[in-house]
């Protein structure tokens, strides 16, 4: 959750860098051209040969039938990839600079994954989300099954981290199937998400902080105000697309989270001074686990956005900034997650 509110907030500044210069070039439309001309592509526009263009020599492949059939790899976007090496090449033979294309590196199909590195770290950010979802659905099991009304009501803070958990999971494994194949609808699955993880996390810990269980009306309003925020965002992409509004809309929550956050830590550095808490840790240990933590939380995932800012990538290894970004945010939701259930042990015991 953390981990994409930076990342969002990552892309909103790396908008006004260069973007992706590879499929401008001549000799990749060339390339493209020649390509999609020679394997006789259906949708294809190109219908001449050119003798000046010096890539009908090149001996182009044909589609891998499993790629074609259950990843969508039709002919024009497999001359696009096999283009796209055949130009890089070209370019590192020359010791000139590597290009992006459409926005992403030239990455190879490894096990017909497109970004493997990335989809295999969007798997394991899955994990944290997944293991969450499992010890808070148990916990609300058993306060609920003690019928207390103490109980009842405290079980729905733990209900509004189970939320940021659901939207976890989804956004992780929307990640990983963009990542396994760039397509229109994964994208747009990918962005949806995310914006959702960030209203989550936003929901869950401002309900949190201004103990909103305890006013059940109060409660339902509020949730009903985030519910209606999204699905007006949803629906503004689907009328009009727009990458900086999408950009916008989720630095704004991403941040209003990051503040929420910090003014968690705080409040409980209050309740922990006034001594209005009974100490089940060491006060020195309790300070650490529930106020110097989400600091940390914040401070981490702050420093791992500098991977997408200063971007780089490896064509020899086949990883980039982003992948390495990805790998990164798996342990913050470990220890997010953690302080959320410390928080409630500790805290909600006394205060909430």
């Amino acid at each position: 959750m953390l981990g994409r509110c930076v990342l969002l907030c990552a892309l909103f500044v790396v908008q006004f860098v260069r973007g992706s210069p590879g499929d401008r070039l001549d000799e990749f439309n060339d390339c493209t051209d020649a390509c999609e001309y020679m394997r006789k592509c259906p949708n294809s526009e190109v219908h001449f040969n050119s003798e000046r263009n010096p890539f009908f020599e090149y001996d182009f492949t044909e589609t891998p039938s499993l790629l074609s059939i259950f990843l969508f790899w039709d002919c024009i976007s497999d001359c696009d990839y096999q283009c796209q090496h055949i130009i890089t090449n070209l370019r590192i033979r020359n010791n000139d600079e590597i290009y992006q294309f459409h926005g992403k590196w030239p990455f190879f199909r490894i096990m017909g994954t497109q970004e493997f590195f990335s989809t295999l770290f969007s798997i394991g950010n899955f994990i944290p989300h997944y293991l969450a979802f499992k010890k808070l659905s148990e916990r609300i099991r058993k306060l609920r099954s003690s019928n207390t009304k103490t109980d009842m009501v405290n079980s729905k803070t733990l209900i509004n981290y189970l939320y940021v958990t659901i939207a976890g999971m989804l956004a992780w494994t929307a990640s990983t199937v963009f990542h396994l194949r760039d397509l229109i609808i994964t994208e747009k699955l990918d962005y949806f998400f995310a914006g959702m993880t960030v209203l989550t996390g936003f929901h869950a810990i401002f309900a949190r902080m201004t103990y909103l269980h305890k006013f059940p009306r109060l409660g339902k309003i509020f949730t009903t105000m985030v519910l209606f925020i999204f699905s007006l965002h949803i629906l503004r992409l689907y009328v009009d697309w727009s990458y900086t509004y999408n950009m916008r809309f989720n630095v704004f929550f991403g941040i209003l989270q990051y503040i929420l956050l910090l003014m968690l830590a705080f409040q409980n550095y209050t309740h922990i001074r006034n001594n209005k808490i009974s100490l089940y840790y060491s006060t020195t240990s309790l300070v650490f686990k529930l106020c110097v933590t989400p600091v940390l939380l914040v401070l981490s995932t702050a420093m791992a956005m500098t991977l997408e800012l200063f971007d780089f990538f490896s064509y020899d290894w086949q990883i980039d900034a982003h992948a390495i970004w990805h790998f990164c945010t798996i342990w913050p939701s470990f220890v997010l997650y953690d302080f959320f259930l410390t928080d409630f042990d500790t805290i909600a015991q006394a205060v909430l």
